[in-house]
């Protein structure tokens, strides 16, 4: 058994279990600098991050709002407490008090459906149940999958990235609200080890349009905003794909290149298809093309979310788009949700207004001594010899 801690991705990979001894466990040496770190802002004596209590996160939420560097402190401290959970195979809830064992949820397995691929339709199953399209401006995609999940449901999580950097190599867990699915979740431990789950380049994978299925993920922590306290584990699966960062955009929000839009409306439809082959009834995505560095015509992606649920209705009776992002409020999210669960409304048409034709000929200018002579005249000045003009007719 090898005693090493290997390290791949700026992640660890964890240890084999048992451990060496448990404090050594807790000081895994890819989580010695995060600790450290994390100590800047918890003010956190010890080593065993799970014990850090849900008020000092929600005061460390108020601390980094005026100041943005404190931000990846506390996504710091969340995650090595999540990880030594992880590594721990359990955690101590405070409400209800009660210990916890996470084992089973602590090493999710993924798969690669290559490019181009469906399900056949005997892999799908039918559901008799209505479907209902939500969207929620509150709560973090994975706030509303423990939801569905405590109603008896198969929730798949929807994961995209862009297809010119996917980002599979590298990732720091450092921004609070794009990366709650790595800090609040097991899922980073199926993320570190994709690669050997799927035998295949993960970045060319998805680049070619590929998509990664990782099932038995474990939501351990309930919402940052109440200080991502633990709870009763949910088993959710995610689904990573592929979009276009920045298509071009046309008038009135919609995709200016029709191949684009085709593009995003099929990787949508496979996405869908797949999680429904994997058993899903339920399907919870962020508004992910107006975030994390997309930037896609907003109510024409909220019209192809609407399309391709209403595609899938007969096996997936349920689909929620949610978001808690700053940005998503007001006025931008309403229209949005409004295209999600109703569909995009057709726009109005546009009025061209013709172009105004300019005058072609040029005015004629006035002669430059004529100019002068008036101006003398107005100044009662006599006029140079020669240059006076004389009136050759009479009334």
């Amino acid at each position: 058994m090898k005693h090493g801690h290997e390290v791949t991705a700026g992640v660890f990979y964890g240890l084999a279990k048992p451990g060496p001894c448990p404090d050594q466990v807790l000081r895994a040496a890819r989580l010695s600098d995060l600790i450290q770190e994390s100590r800047k802002l918890a003010q956190f004596d010890g080593d065993d991050f799970r014990q850090l209590e849900p008020s000092r996160v929600i005061e460390a939420l108020k601390e980094a709002s005026e100041d943005a560097e404190k931000t990846s402190w506390l996504a710091a401290a969340i995650f090595v407490g999540t990880a030594q959970a992880c590594l721990k195979g359990g955690y101590s809830m405070t409400s209800p008090p009660k210990q916890v064992d996470c084992g089973h949820l602590v090493r999710p397995i993924s798969c690669l459906h290559p490019a181009g691929s469906m399900p056949s339709q005997s892999s799908l199953k039918a559901s008799c149940q209505r479907q209902r399209i939500q969207c929620y401006c509150s709560s973090d995609a994975l706030d509303v999958a423990l939801q569905l999940s405590a109603e008896g449901r198969h929730v798949t999580i929807l994961r995209c990235t862009a297809s010119t950097h996917p980002r599979s190599e590298r990732r720091k867990y450092s921004n609070l609200h794009e990366d709650q699915l790595f800090f609040r979740t097991t899922y980073f431990e199926g993320f570190e080890r994709v690669e050997a789950d799927i035998q295949a380049a993960p970045d060319t994978s998805l680049v070619e349009g590929g998509i990664i299925y990782t099932s038995g993920v474990g939501i351990l922590r309930g919402a940052l905003k109440d200080g991502a306290p633990w709870v009763e584990p949910a088993q959710v699966d995610v689904l990573w794909f592929t979009l276009p960062l920045h298509p071009h955009h046309g008038e009135q929000e919609i995709y200016a290149r029709e191949e684009e839009r085709n593009l995003v409306s099929a990787a949508l439809d496979r996405a869908f298809a797949w999680a429904c082959a994997h058993g899903a009834d339920a399907l919870v995505l962020p508004p992910f093309a107006c975030q994390g560095g997309f930037l896609h015509p907003r109510l024409h992606f909220a019209g192809l979310v609407h399309e391709v649920s209403r595609l899938h209705e007969r096996h997936l009776p349920s689909v929620c788009v949610a978001s808690e992002h700053p940005s998503h409020d007001a006025a931008w999210w309403d229209g949005f949700a409004d295209g999600v669960v109703n569909g995009r409304p057709v726009p109005p048409p546009i009025i061209h207004v013709p172009t105004i034709p300019l005058m072609t000929d040029k005015l004629v200018g006035k002669d430059a001594s004529a100019l002068l002579e008036k101006r003398r005249k107005q100044h009662a000045v006599w006029s140079s010899p020669g240059t006076r003009q004389f009136r050759t007719s009479f009334m």
